[in-house]
């Protein structure tokens, strides 16, 4: 049988730690998956190939976007190559809306299915972007326990996990 091949992307500090426990969790089940990505040093040490360095993504502050621009697209250009050529099994995003919903738009044109752990918090902020996940994601994993409502009274296939540094 051939690995199962899955797709990561944690483009700030925080998804690349839950990322990584994550990682490591699905990979004490099943030593037969082959994980790449966008992510930092926490998905490398949990066996993630790097596909690009998240640091060279994340941002602080609207001045530090700019700069970062051609970075993103570069980003978005290895992603897609990378979901066209190889067709992961699953993509599995973690926060880090702006980017993770075009990558989703992208793996699902390609019958790719994708899992969101740790969603925006659509419930917060942009509330519209409930009704964009709805259509490209196949599943969301949620860290808090009032999100699965959200999410089930907006029709979008949820499941609380519980929170990656509270629930182990």
């Amino acid at each position: 049988m051939k690995p199962k091949h899955v797709m990561i992307i944690a483009g700030e500090a925080s998804g690349d730690l839950h990322g990584s426990k994550l990682v490591r969790a699905i990979c004490n089940k099943n030593k037969e998956i082959y994980f790449c990505g966008i992510g930092g040093q926490a998905l490398k040490k949990a066996g993630v190939k790097i596909l690009v360095d998240a640091s060279e993504l994340s941002v602080v502050g609207i001045t530090e976007v700019f700069s970062k621009i051609p970075n993103l697209f570069k980003a978005m250009s290895v992603v897609k190559r990378h979901l066209k050529s190889l067709k992961p099994d699953l993509v599995i995003l973690i926060d880090f809306p702006d980017f993770n919903l075009k990558i989703a738009a992208a793996a699902k044109k390609l019958g790719i299915p994708i899992l969101y752990y740790i969603s925006p918090q659509v419930w917060a902020w942009r509330p519209g972007r409930v009704k964009t996940i709805r259509e490209l994601v196949n599943h969301v994993a949620v860290i808090l326990p009032f999100e699965e409502d959200f999410y089930k009274k907006h029709n979008v296939p949820v499941t609380f996990v519980g929170h990656p540094l509270l629930d182990n």
